[in-house]
C-alpha cells in the first residue's frame, strides 16, 4: 500500500481554502466571553461569536437568560439594536461576516448558587433565513449553549440549597404509646358504663 504524506504547504493551503469556504474549526462556537459585575447587583455579559453561515452574514442573534434571571438592557456592535423580548435579548443589525469577533452585551441580574452552570441558548441568525441554534447542554455536544459557572460575585441572589426535610422522632417500641393507652382506656370506660346502665335497668321492680 502507497502512503501519501501531505507536506506542510500543502496542509496551509487546505485549511486556507476550508476556511475560506466557511467550514468552521470545532471550536468556532457562540460564546460567553466574560462576566462583570456593575456594582448594582447586575452583572454585563460579553457573547461573542466567530464565524456566520458560509458566505451570508449573521443579522441577528437572540440570547435567552437563565430561569429567574431579570433583564435589565443591552447593547450590540456599531449599527445595531438590542430589544428585550420576554426572558430574551434580540440583537439585529447590519450582517457581520466570518471572524469578525463581534461583542454582544447583556446586562442582567441573576439568581443561583455557586458553582452552578448557567445556561444562555441562543439563536444566530444569518442573511439567508439560515442559522444555528446553540442549545445543548453538554460542551460535548455539536451546539452547546453560552455557560457561566455562577460565583456570588455575579449573582444578584445566592440561592442557597435546599434543606433535607426533618425526620420525625420515632415513636418508643416498647408497646402503645400514650395516645393509643389513652384512647383503649376512653373506649373500655365506655362500654363499662353502658352495660352497668343495661344492669340496673334489668335489675328494677318490674322490668322486663
Amino acid at each position: 500500500m502507497t502512503r501519501t504524506v501531505l507536506g506542510a504547504p500543502l496542509v496551509v493551503a487546505l485549511m486556507s481554502v476550508l476556511l475560506w469556504c466557511g467550514v468552521a474549526p470545532a471550536s468556532a462556537h457562540v460564546l460567553l466571553e466574560q462576566a462583570v459585575p456593575v456594582g448594582d447587583g447586575s452583572v454585563e455579559l460579553t457573547i461573542t461569536f466567530d464565524h456566520s453561515c458560509d458566505t451570508s452574514p449573521t443579522v441577528e442573534l437572540a440570547v435567552e437568560v437563565p430561569e429567574g434571571a431579570e433583564i435589565i438592557g443591552g447593547t450590540g456592535p456599531e449599527g445595531w439594536t438590542a430589544t428585550a423580548e420576554g426572558t430574551r435579548v434580540v440583537f439585529a443589525g447590519p450582517g457581520i461576516g466570518n471572524r469578525a469577533n463581534p461583542r454582544f452585551t447583556v446586562v442582567a441580574r441573576l439568581t443561583g448558587s455557586a458553582g452552578q452552570t448557567l445556561l444562555f441558548p441562543t439563536r444566530q441568525t444569518c442573511a439567508d433565513g439560515g442559522g444555528y441554534d446553540w442549545t445543548d447542554s453538554s460542551e460535548s455536544e455539536a451546539r452547546p449553549a453560552p455557560r457561566l459557572i455562577a460565583t456570588e460575585a455575579v449573582l444578584a441572589e445566592v440561592v442557597a440549597p435546599a434543606a433535607a426535610p426533618a425526620t420525625p422522632p420515632a415513636l418508643p417500641d416498647d408497646g402503645a404509646s400514650a395516645v393509643q393507652l389513652t384512647v383503649t382506656l376512653t373506649v373500655l370506660a365506655g362500654v363499662a358504663y353502658v352495660a352497668a346502665r343495661v344492669l340496673l335497668r334489668g335489675a328494677r321492680p318490674g322490668s322486663r
